[in-house]
């Protein structure tokens, strides 16, 4: 026994010599106000660490030459090549001064701790490695407060996040200092940016207007998120992710650093495919990454391109409690007897899938064919969007940036038209209409197609310029300002996408043919077919002040936002010098002064709505002062005249009827500027083991466009007269909350963090509102309740590291107070005044486990992640009074509404190697 024990305790003196460990401590400052940096990567291969509250980090290395990496967001990454031998290595560092990145913080708009006043959170490329888990990424953002993300009807792509109650219409999502709002619609469809996870440097969400010079969308918030480049490390990555419902994913990536030649080179490509947690939302999907850039003296030339094309299954439409899980509803408010209406189908339950068997006619004999399954609701898109930057740093007091941009976008949805009723076990009956349409019959000879696939395509083409420049007018003093155009060309139509086994289809709304005897096949177009045409062009400036504990700043910024409409389908027109004939149709050639045209002559043109023009501006300001090393204070205000979007300014007609005319798009008469002014304080504390932040915040958000047109009679007097769209003005919101983050560190192994948002958003409006028909419209919202959001939000995450490399996590998030969506127009009458249906709280838990080691000089990293762990039925989004439902009802309540419920458990596991 003695033996063994000797010969163990040899063993490992032994393995202590072969293996011999340094400790390299030290301590990361600013190079400007030499205050420590907190939060700052320290990287040696896989192994890593962050700097704590003093900015003082410790990491155990084994002897030899080591390049170790020091990265923090707004600061060029640095790289110390150290020689260990042993013992303990002192390694001090210096970031900042002429270090700092311009293109990150000129460009990009990062905030700064403790120097920008705004309230923020980073998230940095090891969070997103460890708990992002094969989900979207704004889930991610679920641990920032303020912010409120679900994954909407459970398709891969479909998630949507608000930040402090705004939807993310009025969040800006920067990439690299690029807008990618869409121009008429303000949405972001996350579907496009599949794949950014791998080749994300940095992430930062600004709550609030931000420190954005542009003139952007930034009501609730920014998200910003820069991609990798010249200053990343060099590696070659593989990581292969499986989860659940038949989930994987591969990619790979590739960095070159900076090579001595000053190139430097940065590529991805990832594949992922899956069934889907709910039924039927499978998904498959690519994406693809190439940044190429090129240091010359001073300059930095930059080409980038990525994308990810995509296809995936949804589930489009809420639906009765009931219908998902009969138990849940009653526990929460539904009567028994409209409960057992729903089906009691599940929370996967996706009424929009069915099974058929197809079949083909061969001389009058049908010949069978396979049974299939069929989501009749799909998305498709490929958004590639390219860039070209110049950066220059022309002397120590001047910068320049020019960054041109492409956005070419191809996609659309597919959905049902015509009547597909659900058959017994509740998924759509698919078989019945293609049957009808497959099969000769007397009733249908040729086999005409009555119910078929549609697909609704919404292409564009956006190009963009950004100018910025920086002078450094002297120690205290900063100017920077620029330019921002933009162009861009939505292209929107209606097509036949799958027959169902027919062979062709007809319909209205197309004016150009003979649409009683034409027979569409698949890819013809029909109902309607335009397109949305937006110019924007802007100035901006930003004047900062930096002495000692002070830093402030005064933004200023303009744009002329243009709206134009054109009609591909409807009535053309020709315009003459006196006169412009409208309405012709191919039934309906229009003569004048002894000429005829039709919708064939040369002078016949498409019908069009001219350039709208609406300018705008911003104005913000704010100050930080840092009392001291551990406290800081800053407020920040600022005003905004924002354009309404493209569809609260020009009514694009979708519903066409082959008896009109001329159809029905137009300009609204009330579109006038939202209007929304902010004010923020903030208070950050900073020490060795704890660090916090509180920040209050009051948003008053006038002249708030409606989501929809609202359609009222054209005479009210006469109850059969046409339904008209207008556009009403004047609903005013107010959003005002206080948002804490904290992170607590007692000891190296273990670290603490928590949340928590408590808000009050409540619409301002009680109006009696004279529309552009002339009409009094009256409705009371004020002191309701804002809904499509949790209002109140707390959290906490505990990490555990007993070694280095191995990690345990465990986050809680609790929401609350979450009112479902509604029309405030729509509280009017004997519903003025009355609160939305209040969704049930909910609690999630998340389990996150993983360990990073090396096998020679190959890196490797294992992960596991239970999302949901204790598989907690919750209702995730939900609209008030749905009229869709069966029976419907308008009681405010919980049978009165439709919901989504959030998925459940979910696990994701993953492997990684790098060299």
């Amino acid at each position: 026994m003695f033996k063994k024990i000797f010969f163990f305790g040899l063993l490992l003196f032994s393995t202590h010599f072969l293996f011999a460990q340094t400790t390299v401590t030290g301590t990361v400052i600013t190079g400007d106000s030499n205050d420590p940096l907190i939060g700052v990567n320290v990287v040696v291969g896989e192994k890593g660490t962050i700097t704590d509250f003093d900015g003082k980090y410790s990491i155990e290395l084994p002897d030899g030459t080591h390049d170790i990496v020091f990265s923090y967001i707004g600061f060029d990454d640095m790289v110390k090549t150290v020689e260990l031998s042993g013992g303990t290595y002192t390694l001090d560092v210096t970031m900042g001064g002429l270090e700092i990145l311009k293109e990150i913080t000129v460009v990009a708009d990062i905030a700064i701790d403790r120097e920008t006043p705004v309230a923020f959170s980073n998230i940095p490329t090891k969070k997103l490695e460890e708990e992002l888990a094969g989900q979207e990424i704004p889930m991610i953002l679920n641990s920032t407060p303020g912010a409120y993300a679900t994954q909407s009807g459970g398709g891969d792509g479909d998630a949507r996040i608000t930040i402090r109650g705004f939807n993310q219409r009025n969040v800006a999502v920067m990439l690299d200092g690029i807008p990618v709002n869409d121009m008429e619609n303000g949405w972001v469809f996350w579907s496009n940016w599949f794949g950014l996870d791998l080749v994300t440097q940095n992430m930062q969400v600004q709550r609030g207007l931000g420190a954005s010079k542009l003139a952007i969308p930034s009501v609730g918030g920014t998200i910003n998120i820069l991609t990798r480049g010249i200053r990343s490390k060099r590696d070659i990555t593989f990581k292969q992710e499986v989860g659940n419902n038949g989930y994987i994913r591969s990619t790979i990536g590739l960095s070159t650093g900076r090579l001595e030649s000053g190139w430097g080179i940065s590529a991805a490509g990832s594949y992922k495919q899956g069934n889907g947690w709910v039924d039927q939302a499978w998904t498959k999907g690519y994406f693809w990454y190439l940044r190429v850039d090129k240091e010359i003296g001073n300059h930095i030339i930059s080409a980038s391109g990525y994308g990810a094309p995509q296809k995936h299954g949804q589930r489009s439409f809420t639906a009765s409690i009931g219908t998902f899980d009969q138990d849940f509803a009653v526990d929460n408010g539904v009567p028994d007897s409209v409960a057992v209406l729903g089906g009691d189908y599940g929370r996967r339950y996706n009424e929009f899938w069915g099974v058929y068997e197809d079949y083909s006619i061969v001389d009058g004999d049908t010949i069978r064919g396979t049974v299939q399954e069929l989501n009749t609701r799909q998305n498709f898109y490929h958004k590639p969007q390219f860039s070209l930057r110049h950066s220059w740093n022309v002397s120590d007091k001047v910068y320049l940036s020019n960054n041109a941009y492409l956005s070419i976008g191809n996609g659309g949805g597919v959905g049902p038209e015509g009547d597909f009723d659900p058959g017994e076990d509740g998924q759509m009956d698919i078989q019945t209409p293609y049957n009808a349409n497959a099969i000769p019959s007397f009733l249908n000879p040729d086999n005409r197609s009555f119910n078929i696939l549609r697909a609704n395509i919404n292409n564009h083409f956006w190009f963009g310029l950004l100018s910025t420049v920086e002078f450094n007018i002297n120690d205290n003093w900063t100017f920077s300002g620029g330019l921002d155009l933009r162009s861009y060309r939505g292209r929107h139509y209606r097509e036949v996408w799958d027959l169902l086994g027919g062979q062709y289809f007809r319909s209205v709304g197309n004016f150009r043919i003979d649409e009683a005897n034409s027979k569409l096949v698949e890819g013809d177009r029909y109902e309607f077919d335009y397109s949305g045409l937006v110019q924007w062009g802007g100035l901006f400036g930003l004047i900062e002040y930096k002495k000692n504990n002070w830093s402030s700043f005064l933004n200023v910024s303009t744009a002329v936002t243009n709206h134009k409409y054109i009609d591909h389908l409807g009535p053309k027109i020709v315009e003459l010098p006196e006169i412009t004939l409208e309405g012709i149709r191919f039934d309906n050639p229009v003569t004048y002064n002894g000429n005829t045209y039709t919708v064939d002559s040369p002078e016949s043109e498409d019908a069009y709505i001219g350039w709208i023009a609406r300018p705008t501006f911003t104005v913000k300001t704010g100050v930080s002062y840092k009392i001291d090393k551990a406290h800081a204070v800053f407020f920040n205000t600022g005003y905004l005249s924002k354009a309404q979007r493209f569809s609260n300014i020009i009514r694009a007609d979708r519903s066409a009827s082959v008896s009109d005319t001329t159809n029905t798009s137009k300009a609204f008469d009330n579109f006038d500027n939202e209007l929304i002014s902010a004010f923020e304080l903030g208070y950050s504390f900073r020490s060795s083991k704890f660090s916090a932040n509180l920040n209050g915040y009051f948003t008053r958000w006038n002249n708030k466009p409606l989501d929809f047109p609202l359609f009222v009679l054209e005479d009210p007097s006469d109850p059969d007269s046409d339904r008209i769209p207008v556009n009403i003005p004047g609903i005013d919101a107010v959003h005002k909350g206080i948002e804490i983050d904290f992170a607590f560190q007692p000891i190296r192994q273990l670290g603490f963090e928590g949340l928590a948002s408590i808000g009050d958003w409540q619409w301002a409006s009680a109006e009696m509102t004279v529309l552009e028909t002339g009409q009094i419209y009256e409705f009371d919202a004020e002191g309701v309740h804002v809904g499509d959001a949790a209002q109140l939000q707390f959290g906490g995450l505990v990490k555990y590291e007993p070694i280095k490399g191995l990690y345990f996590k465990l986050k809680a998030t609790w929401f609350g107070k979450n009112f479902a969506n509604f029309s405030p127009e729509a509280l009017n009458g004997d519903d003025a005044g009355r609160e939305s249906w209040r969704m049930p709280d909910y609690t999630l838990f998340d389990v996150h486990a993983g360990y990073n080691f090396k096998v020679k000089d190959v890196r490797m990293g294992l992960r596991l992640n239970v999302l949901n762990v204790f598989d907690v039925s919750y209702v995730a989004d939900a609209r008030n009074n749905d009229t869709f439902n069966s029976p419907s009802f308008e009681d405010f309540d919980a049978k009165s509404a439709s919901v989504f419920f959030g998925q459940g458990r979910r696990f994701n596991t993953s492997f990684k190697i790098s060299f």
